[in-house]
């Protein structure tokens, strides 16, 4: 009986260290992979296009309807001025603004107002505002009212904000500049 466990114990151990070689032997190592992000970028452009110039369409028949003459950033956000104050301080990036506002889609739903919630206050360049609210601010003096159309990639992008306003929509912002710290 002493053998059979002898040689059960043998054989365990022989497996056990049949085990720990092969998993301990020098394996060739795998190239690393090389990302060309140049590229990448080129063909996520290509992949948008489509949507991108339907979502111009979109905010063009939209600014058409209106009979806005909006002027437009490099980055793609439209603005116009409904009241200019260029006498007064003009908001720089780090300066905590309050702002009333009005949030809508481009068919005309009213998603967010400072009505229903108050001013909003945030600091430009840092608090989590879209990023076309930041840019479009810059442009503004006190007491200053404007039109933003915020295309999505600097609203809400491709999930929306999970609750009003859809994924990939471009959105609306009737902004007045009330305080600038």
């Amino acid at each position: 009986m002493k053998s059979v466990y002898s040689n059960i114990t043998i054989g365990l151990l022989y497996i056990v260290h049949c085990t720990l070689y092969i998993s301990c032997s020098d394996k060739p190592k795998q190239k690393p992979v090389v990302i060309n992000y140049n590229k990448l970028k080129e063909d996520i452009i290509q992949v948008n296009k489509p949507a991108v110039v339907m979502e111009n369409d979109e905010i063009n028949a939209y600014v058409k309807a209106h009979n806005y003459n909006m002027q437009i950033t490099g980055t793609g956000l439209r603005y116009l001025f409904i009241k200019e104050n260029p006498k007064e301080k003009k908001v720089e990036k780090g300066n905590r603004v309050k702002v009333n506002y009005k949030v809508s889609l481009l068919d005309g739903t009213l998603c967010y107002s400072s009505d229903k919630k108050g001013a909003k206050e945030f600091s430009v360049g840092a608090d989590n505002v879209e990023s076309g609210i930041h840019e479009g601010i810059q442009l503004m003096h006190l007491d200053d009212k404007a039109i933003f159309i915020l295309p999505a990639h600097l609203a809400f992008g491709l999930i929306g904000d999970r609750d009003k306003i859809p994924p990939k929509a471009a959105v609306v912002y009737e902004v007045e500049l009330i305080s600038i710290e």
